[in-house]
Protein backbone atom coordinates (compact mmCIF):
# COMPACT_ATOMS: atom_id res chain seq x y z
CA UNK A 1 0.00 0.00 0.00
CA UNK A 2 1.12 3.49 -0.67
CA UNK A 3 1.33 6.31 1.81
CA UNK A 4 -1.75 7.97 0.32
CA UNK A 5 -3.86 4.81 0.73
CA UNK A 6 -2.82 4.48 4.36
CA UNK A 7 -3.75 8.08 5.05
CA UNK A 8 -7.12 7.62 3.36
CA UNK A 9 -7.80 4.54 5.48
CA UNK A 10 -6.86 6.41 8.67
CA UNK A 11 -9.15 9.29 7.70
CA UNK A 12 -11.99 6.87 7.00
CA UNK A 13 -11.48 5.27 10.41
CA UNK A 14 -11.57 8.69 12.09
CA UNK A 15 -14.75 9.62 10.25
CA UNK A 16 -16.38 6.33 11.25
CA UNK A 17 -15.39 6.90 14.88
CA UNK A 18 -16.69 10.49 14.81
CA UNK A 19 -19.99 9.35 13.31
CA UNK A 20 -20.32 6.72 16.03
CA UNK A 21 -19.62 9.25 18.79
CA UNK A 22 -22.05 11.74 17.25
CA UNK A 23 -24.76 9.07 17.22
CA UNK A 24 -24.09 8.25 20.90
CA UNK A 25 -24.28 11.91 21.89
CA UNK A 26 -27.43 12.42 19.86
CA UNK A 27 -29.13 9.47 21.59
CA UNK A 28 -28.02 10.76 24.99
CA UNK A 29 -29.37 14.25 24.29
CA UNK A 30 -32.66 12.83 23.03
CA UNK A 31 -33.00 10.90 26.26
CA UNK A 32 -32.31 14.03 28.29
CA UNK A 33 -34.86 15.98 26.26
CA UNK A 34 -37.53 13.33 26.88
CA UNK A 35 -36.80 13.36 30.63
CA UNK A 36 -36.91 17.16 30.60
CA UNK A 37 -40.35 17.14 28.97
CA UNK A 38 -41.65 14.69 31.59
CA UNK A 39 -40.25 16.84 34.40
CA UNK A 40 -41.84 19.95 32.90
CA UNK A 41 -45.24 18.24 32.88
CA UNK A 42 -44.76 17.01 36.45
CA UNK A 43 -43.70 20.47 37.60
CA UNK A 44 -46.71 22.08 35.92
CA UNK A 45 -48.98 19.57 37.69
CA UNK A 46 -47.35 20.24 41.06
CA UNK A 47 -47.60 23.97 40.48
CA UNK A 48 -51.35 23.71 39.95
CA UNK A 49 -51.66 21.73 43.17
CA UNK A 50 -49.61 24.23 45.21
CA UNK A 51 -51.39 27.27 43.82
CA UNK A 52 -54.89 25.81 44.27
CA UNK A 53 -56.22 27.13 47.59
CA UNK A 54 -58.92 24.43 47.63
CA UNK A 55 -56.59 21.52 47.04
CA UNK A 56 -56.98 18.80 49.60
CA UNK A 57 -54.74 15.97 50.67
CA UNK A 58 -55.70 12.38 51.18
CA UNK A 59 -57.00 11.73 54.66
CA UNK A 60 -54.09 9.43 55.39
CA UNK A 61 -51.70 12.33 54.67
CA UNK A 62 -53.56 14.81 56.87
CA UNK A 63 -51.92 15.55 60.21
CA UNK A 64 -54.44 15.64 63.06
CA UNK A 65 -54.58 18.78 65.16
CA UNK A 66 -52.42 18.75 68.29
CA UNK A 67 -55.38 18.34 70.68
CA UNK A 68 -56.11 14.82 69.34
Amino acid sequence: MTQDNEEIIKLQEKVAWLESELEKQSNFLNGLYERFEIMQKDLAFLKTKVLDPYATCDEKDEVPPPHY
